[in-house]
């Protein structure tokens, strides 16, 4: 099959386009898709200049990628929610016991529970920008946020992959939305129902009133102080920012539970009861079917700056690389 292999760390040109490729193997609880459309995401590039691999070491050669839409084509004899034919689209985390088989290939083999019918009224190439992102959102908002009708949310980086699904979320569930963005993405914010769209260029967040219950970071450490200060009594922060420890010896426990001790920001946070909370996202089946049905209702739609043929993987991720992408990059894998 034809997939993009990166036999060591580093730029963009690791990135190589390769034909042949050993289909993946289908075990009893697999399901084989053939893969129309991938994306990028901001970790695909993370890990493929080894800045994660304090604490995800990886054993080359390695495909990346982490998201897809496409066809099942296969199923494992134990596998009884799809079969042949049916349209899916999910978030395959790759990493198992230092090997990283992912999404920038022609056929991926995923677990039955990490998938997800694909929504009718999405292409593949769409519904490929939504899982990595959504599910973030969702677990972020939902499951660490405790996110309830009526509450105030503030989310950082509005315009970006994780932003554009977290705004559309916490609308859904009926949040009042404060986000930010560069002044090119404030109409953005607006389409997507942000109530409050901040131009971080130009304004601070530190006196905005009332308070919000929740803010969801995708910036990192740098926003925490100012975030903490616009908290409720109660609130919880929660960041997408993984600490990367510079040795192995220095690993930071961030499955979904609360950080302790990490900057000056937390400290503030503990001594007036508000939380600071670290989100991993995991690849759900079940949470992506309940994404779906906002899809599917007009509630939720995804934002795509750029679609690029597979063999443009390295172009993609220099622009990812670069910053600033309004909602995602995706890749056209095959027809």
């Amino acid at each position: 099959m034809k997939a993009i292999l990166c036999e060591q760390y580093g730029g963009p040109d690791v990135l190589q386009v390769t034909d042949d490729v050993q289909t993946p193997h289908l075990g009893p609880n697999g399901v084989l898709v053939r893969v129309h459309a991938s994306s990028v995401n901001p970790v695909d590039w993370k890990l493929r200049l080894g800045l994660l691999d304090a604490v995800r070491p990886v054993v080359f050669p390695v495909i990346w990628g982490c998201d897809f839409s496409g066809v099942v084509t296969e199923v494992g004899l134990g596998v009884t929610l799809f079969k042949s034919g049916d349209k899916v689209f999910g978030f395959k985390d790759g990493y198992v016991a230092k090997t990283y088989r992912g999404t920038y290939a022609e056929y991926v083999v995923v677990p039955e529970k990490t998938l997800a019918r694909k929504p009718k009224a999405l292409s593949h190439e769409e519904a490929a920008a939504v899982p990595l992102a959504a599910l973030t959102a969702w677990q972020a908002l939902l499951t660490q946020g405790k996110l309830k009708t009526g509450q105030r949310v503030l989310i950082h980086a509005g315009a970006g992959g994780v932003g554009v699904m977290a705004i559309q979320i916490a609308k859904a569930f009926g949040a009042f939305v404060a986000a930010t963005a560069s002044t090119r993405n404030q109409d953005l914010l607006r389409e997507l129902g942000a109530d409050q769209p901040i131009d971080y260029t130009k304004e601070q967040i530190n006196h905005i009133r009332p308070k919000f219950d929740l803010v969801l970071d995708g910036v990192g450490q740098r926003v925490w102080g100012a975030s903490f200060s616009v908290l409720k009594f109660g609130g919880r922060l929660v960041t997408l920012a993984i600490p990367i420890p510079e040795k192995p010896a220095g690993k930071i426990k961030f499955f979904g539970t609360a950080l302790t001790g990490v900057g000056g920001g937390f400290t503030q946070g503990l001594m007036t009861g508000k939380r600071l909370l670290l989100t991993q996202v995991k690849p759900r089946g079940g949470d992506l079917e309940k994404i779906s049905v906002l899809i599917e209702a007009g509630k939720i739609k995804p934002v795509i700056e750029k679609i690029f043929p597979l063999e443009q993987i390295a172009e993609a991720h220099r622009l990812s690389e670069q910053g600033h992408v309004r909602g995602k990059l995706v890749l056209s894998v095959s027809n």
